[in-house]
């Protein structure tokens, strides 16, 4: 019987595969610990119960030519001398930030499955003053961690979609984001046609499906690489568009202009959105030829 794989282990093995660089790996490694080890005078160590995350770690820690032992017991201890990071000064590298916030989730993060109904994510930390760190530093860029203790640990956590959604975001997670993304427009188009009695119903299905068409389609342009084709105006409307699904095509109009220098009218709009179908008939057409032979 094959076993279930839980959203956050897809999460985490995506985070794994998306550091490729040595400073990418470097403060992926920087965040796990900071979340995820017992501090002592001299070392680090961190405890991992996955099997597939500690060789993938193990082999990070090789890359950076850091000095490590391993204790295999009913989980997998490694062992790192603490002079390895400098833990003076936490947050040392704006550019990395990505890297650091994902190995923070690498080494504790959690979120809700798929199949929930409702969101969850939390971050847990050993101490108070890390989590606090971590607290700061994410609200500044307007997510909303409350931080509670729950046994021995301290647990950060957010609780609305649209935060998931930009946490997933800003630790480089594109494939989970784009899953709970398409988990968002299922739901939120339940949602919309279950308090819609008054209004009728073909022609808000009508709209519905064209909405959910144009999110399929943006989708399909990220995962394929299908970029390469549209200007950067145009790639942020899709954006926009993937973000608030249910908003018109006038107010998505005045979102982009409030974003963008560029001024843009429902017309043109219309033309990108009709650019991006074709687009992506296109490239499925020419993979289904391309079988074909």
């Amino acid at each position: 019987m094959k076993t279930k794989v839980s959203f956050t282990s897809k999460i985490k093995k995506e985070i794994l595969i998306n550091s490729k660089k040595r400073l990418e790996d470097y403060y992926l490694l920087k965040g796990m610990f900071f979340a995820n080890s017992n501090l002592t005078n001299k070392q680090d160590t961190l405890v991992i119960k996955n099997t597939y995350i500690k060789d993938k770690i193990i082999n990070k820690l090789a890359k950076n030519n850091f000095k490590y032992t391993t204790k295999s017991e009913w989980k997998h201890k490694i062992i790192l001398d603490k002079d390895n990071f400098d833990w003076s000064n936490i947050f040392d590298n704006d550019k990395y930030l990505t890297s650091f916030f994902a190995g923070i989730f690498l080494g504790s993060g959690n979120i809700s499955d798929l199949n929930t109904t409702s969101y969850h994510l939390e971050i847990s930390t050993l101490t108070l003053e890390n989590s606090k760190l971590i607290q700061n530093k994410l609200n500044k860029y307007n997510f909303s961690f409350h931080l509670i203790k729950k046994r021995n640990r301290y647990i950060l956590y957010i609780k609305k979609i649209d935060e998931l959604l930009d946490f997933l975001s800003a630790i480089g997670a594109k494939k989970a984001w784009f899953k709970l993304q398409d988990l968002k427009i299922v739901r939120d188009k339940d949602n919309v046609l279950n308090r819609t009695n008054n209004i009728d119903f073909s022609n808000l299905q009508k709209i519905a499906n064209s909405s959910i068409k144009h999110i399929e389609n943006i989708n399909y342009v990220f995962e394929n690489n299908l970029l390469d084709h549209f200007t950067n105006d145009q790639l942020m409307f899709f954006r926009l568009k993937t973000e608030n699904p249910w908003l018109s095509l006038n107010e998505l109009v005045f979102l982009q202009q409030n974003q963008s220098n560029n001024t843009i009218t429902k017309s043109g709009a219309n033309h990108w959105f009709r650019k991006l179908d074709k687009v992506v008939l296109t490239n499925k057409n020419n993979k289904k030829k391309t079988t074909e032979i």
